[in-house]
């Protein structure tokens, strides 16, 4: 990549941050109204519906590799899910809405949207400050973001937590988990537009357990 495309915003940029810009509205107005599921199954499917026609007219295919790690992470965090649900006992589910295992059907997509976003400013930064000022600025974006969108989840019932101690909504575990979430993936993902779709996914397999790990590990020292 050019000195040019890694200091100007590209047309990728600019989705991405559009992408962002409408999760954050989108999750204010859930948090407003409180119909639960429906709108988080609005918001996580519509999303990818429209990446996928941006990804179609530009024929991004970096992007559409950037989807399938998160994807294949999200099904893969589904045991983080139900960690926390059945054994730390501090994460709920509001009901209503297909279940997959101990989690909402939507949420693999929304962990997908997560990473996918995350990820691509972990893997921009790389590219402009280098791999370690990514990996610390990528986990401080990761734990400021979490407490304002799990205090949106709590209002919109999504999902709520319970029995650990907390800043606001936010379990103080979730905000460090969230920090060594994001963290790797500037590292994990600094190759991906060279790798064939096959070798991202043993990645998201590894994004997908270290959620897992990171979340139990965090759990043991704060929870």
């Amino acid at each position: 990549m050019n000195q040019e495309t890694i200091t100007i915003l590209t047309s990728r940029d600019k989705f991405v941050l559009a992408w962002l810009a409408l999760g954050l509205v989108w999750n204010f107005f859930s948090s407003l109204v409180g119909w639960g599921w429906i709108t988080a199954t609005i918001i996580t499917f519509g999303i990818l519906i429209i990446a996928a026609i941006y990804i179609y007219h530009k024929r991004d295919g970096l992007l559409a590799k950037f989807i399938l790690f998160g994807v294949i992470a999200g099904l893969v965090e589904l045991l983080a899910d139900r960690y926390l649900v059945e054994v730390t006992g501090t994460l709920v589910y509001e009901k209503g809405g297909p279940f997959l295992l101990r989690s909402p059907l939507y949420m693999p997509f929304a962990w997908a949207g997560v990473l996918v976003t995350l990820g691509y400013v972990g893997w921009r930064l790389r590219q402009v400050l280098g791999l370690p000022w990514a990996t610390f600025l990528a986990g401080i974006i990761g734990a400021i973001n979490i407490p304002l969108y799990e205090q949106w989840a709590r209002s919109a019932h999504w999902w709520y937590y319970q029995n650990t101690p907390m800043l606001g909504a936010t379990p103080w575990y979730i905000i460090v988990g969230e920090f060594l979430i994001v963290a790797l993936l500037p590292f994990l993902l600094q190759k991906l537009e060279i790798l064939h779709p096959v070798q991202i996914i043993p990645l998201g397999i590894i994004e997908g357990l270290w959620i897992w790990i990171c979340y139990a590990l965090t759990f043991q020292l704060l929870g």
